[in-house]
């Protein structure tokens, strides 16, 4: 288990232990599976280890799985079970038949995402309807809700990932040695790094003294270095792979850019505003455009390489407009504090719990 949606899960239930609730998780992984998280020992992990959990299951591997969460649930009696994503609404309700467990979908997307994978009219109704099996469902900004059909609108409550303030103010090394515009992602498709590059190789001759920093890897990698090269930037544009320590680099960074197409809920944007970096964002994507305020910590631009480049311009050319914006990002990143968020969801599952008493 690695990545952003198992760290804040562990998170959630790590917190809620420690609050006094019985958790327990339930995963297709093998019995040999191990979290790459620090997880509470109190903790009841069942791992379902029922076929492959990389490839789609069939019919009798579906039916395993129910028949062993079902189990689960039975001995473990919880009053509430928090599913991630749409789909484990539908799988938790199918398992629950005849229960008064109540249900919630933890909606991980944004719904701007159907506008670039799952775009077939059926995969958008399937989506949905799955969501409909929830007696609440999560989003993570409140923006969100309006773009779900009415009849789920009252059952979803936005709930932000918490952020973990940087335990300091970030210090570029000074401003007349080499800059860095830093950009942590995925290397993939929706993360948009090909109109980033396309975007750098318009102004980098105007700043020599900038380079370009990618965090991440991906699926998108090949792909990313060979439009470097196409474009000269090799000296210009550094590949790090996935690093562990991210802080080091939100520390020396005089600039975030984060063109992503569509976001959950933008983790990386606000670390970069914990940090007090100003950022450039996409005024079209819904989440992004709630962390970044015009003008305030970082500046939002339409989706075009030009727009993109202008805004990278603009701050890359203006140290004095960088430092003020970077006081207010570590204001705005401040609305997204651990405790709120976790207060966010005990209230929520004591609601739900009231309704089964």
């Amino acid at each position: 288990m690695a990545g952003g949606l198992e760290r804040i899960s562990i998170d959630l239930m790590n917190e809620m232990v420690n609050r006094g609730h019985s958790v327990g998780l339930m995963t297709w992984d093998s019995s040999e599976a191990a979290s790459h998280y620090q997880m509470d020992p109190r903790i009841v992990w069942l791992k379902l280890n029922i076929g492959d959990p990389a490839i789609p299951a069939g019919f009798h591997v579906k039916i395993a799985r129910l028949r062993k969460f079902r189990s689960f649930i039975s001995s473990f009696k919880p009053d509430v079970i928090l599913g991630f994503q749409s789909g484990a609404a539908l799988f938790s309700r199918v398992a629950t038949v005849g229960m008064k467990t109540k249900i919630i979908a933890a909606e991980r997307v944004s719904p701007d995402m159907w506008k670039y994978v799952r775009t077939g009219f059926f995969n958008r109704i399937t989506d949905i309807y799955a969501l409909g099996f929830a007696d609440r469902i999560t989003v993570q900004f409140p923006t969100y809700i309006e773009k779900y059909p009415r009849f789920l609108r009252k059952k979803m409550v936005a709930i932000y990932n918490p952020v973990v303030p940087a335990g300091e103010m970030n210090r570029p090394p000074n401003e007349h040695g080499e800059k860095v515009l830093l950009y942590v992602a995925r290397l993939c498709f929706q993360k948009n790094h090909r109109l980033l590059l396309d975007a750098f190789a318009q102004v980098h001759e105007n700043f020599d003294d900038w380079k370009l920093v990618l965090i991440g890897d991906g699926d998108y990698d090949s792909l990313l270095h060979e439009q470097v090269a196409q474009l000269g930037l090799k000296q210009r544009v550094v590949f790090c792979g996935a690093v562990k320590d991210v802080d080091s680099w939100y520390r020396s960074a005089d600039l975030v850019a984060f063109p992503s197409l569509f976001e959950g809920f933008p983790n990386a944007l606000a670390e970069s505003l914990s940090w007090g970096i100003p950022c450039v964002g996409l005024k079209d994507t819904l989440g992004v455009n709630s962390m970044i305020k015009e003008g305030v910590n970082g500046l939002l631009v339409d989706s075009t390489v030009e727009a993109f480049a202008t805004g990278l311009a603009a701050l890359m050319g203006d140290a004095s407009r960088r430092r003020r914006m970077s006081r207010n990002a570590r204001e705005i990143a401040s609305m997204y504090s651990p405790q709120a968020s976790y207060d966010l969801w005990e209230s929520l599952i004591k609601q739900l719990t009231v309704c089964n008493d």
